[in-house]
């Protein structure tokens, strides 16, 4: 139940404050403990951030999975990937990455891992939406559809004029496209 509360602690410390003002210090005064309980059970914040990292990314290819068997896929998975709270924290983590070769590591098994299941459904999902895979091959799909959520979810957060409601209903108008394409085609 502490370790829980603590990954808790920490998400929201990242969150408030970003990665830098996670410490056995801060982390411990949220959680109303001594800085040296935090250390029993995370030996070394690198350990802390693996372990809000995995739990994050387990509940991440749970979603991932739902949305990829969703009625609508595409639309439930920029649905997800459109998810401010989770690009916030996946924000911070990879700020966090670079100065963590630990945390770096399992970053990129994560990354690696959510590819392929995205590729793997999407070889599926292009034939049912009419797409040629030559000319949108898996690895274009996912790339463009969680770099254009990531980009319009941070450019939000940050306040940037850079038109990211624009690109979001623009998104938006080719997903119900796509989806109605898919609704008329025959499935086999």
């Amino acid at each position: 139940m502490k370790r829980i509360g603590i990954l808790d602690a920490t998400e929201e410390i990242i969150l408030e404050s970003g990665y830098a003002a996670v410490s056995s210090r801060s982390v411990a005064t949220r959680m109303g403990m001594q800085a040296p309980h935090v250390h029993y059970y995370f030996a070394t914040i690198d350990d802390l951030f693996v372990a809000v990292l995995h739990r994050r990314a387990s509940q991440g290819v749970e979603h991932m999975t739902e949305a990829l068997d969703a009625e609508e896929p595409l639309r439930a998975w920029w649905e997800l990937a459109s998810d401010q709270r989770g690009t916030a924290l996946l924000v911070e983590l990879l700020a966090a990455a670079n100065h963590r070769p630990a945390l770096k590591a399992e970053m990129a098994a994560m990354a690696r891992d959510v590819r392929a299941l995205q590729m793997e459904r999407l070889a599926t999902l292009t034939l049912e939406y009419g797409l040629d895979p030559d000319r949108f091959p898996p690895v274009l799909l996912a790339a463009a559809m969680q770099g254009l959520a990531f980009s319009v979810v941070t450019d939000q957060a940050a306040g940037y004029d850079t038109h990211p409601a624009d690109a979001a209903a623009a998104m938006v108008r080719l997903l119900t496209e796509l989806e109605e394409r898919r609704a008329r085609r025959p499935r086999p």
